[in-house]
């Protein structure tokens, strides 16, 4: 984790803590997508915020123009200290961080499950249900298909991935034989 990515979950979490202890965790989560989508929306909008050229204050003043509809207020607390600390380039990794964060505290997980071939939708359902009951998580499956992978599949939770598929297999009895030819040398 790069030193940008544990300062935006830090601001994250900050936030979370402060949403969930008043109950408006996803409230908060669409007010930052909201405001995520309005500077996507204008590409002149992120070069007026990194100008060192335009002041401070009339960066605010727009800012707080911005967030004059009445959001959470720590929504537009956070936006302005990142403002203040010359940190509005982390906001969009923020905003992904607090999603993730607003999935979890709903039971729900991203998962992919890339196989070889596609898969019907009784496969489909059958995944989904045992992988759900083995983590007891409510999981959000996406799937993509990938030829290379020659058959099977893995599926990918998190940080965690379980391999199934025959280029996996193959690559970890390729490891197995290259430690056994190294075991068997005498030394």
């Amino acid at each position: 984790m790069s030193h940008d990515d544990r300062v935006a979950e830090r601001y994250a979490r900050a936030l979370f803590l402060i949403a969930e202890g008043r109950g408006r965790g996803p409230e908060a989560l669409d007010e930052l997508q909201g405001l995520l989508g309005l500077v996507h929306a204008d590409p002149r909008l992120g070069p007026y915020f990194r100008s060192p050229l335009v002041p401070l204050a009339r960066k605010r003043a727009l800012l707080r123009g911005e967030l004059a509809t009445g959001p959470f207020p720590p929504v537009a607390s956070l936006v302005d200290l990142l403002l203040r600390k010359k940190r509005l380039g982390l906001f969009p990794a923020v905003v992904d961080e607090f999603e993730q964060r607003v999935r979890r505290w709903r039971g729900l997980q991203a998962a992919e499950a890339v196989s070889a071939v596609p898969l019907t939708a009784d496969q489909l359902q059958r995944l989904r249900a045992r992988l759900e009951r083995v983590t007891g998580l409510t999981l959000e499956l996406e799937t993509r298909v990938d030829p290379g992978l020659i058959g099977g599949m893995y599926v990918r939770i998190g940080d965690r991935v379980i391999d199934h598929s025959v280029k996996g297999l193959l690559a970890s009895l390729q490891d197995r034989l290259f430690e056994t030819s190294l075991q068997a040398r005498p030394t």
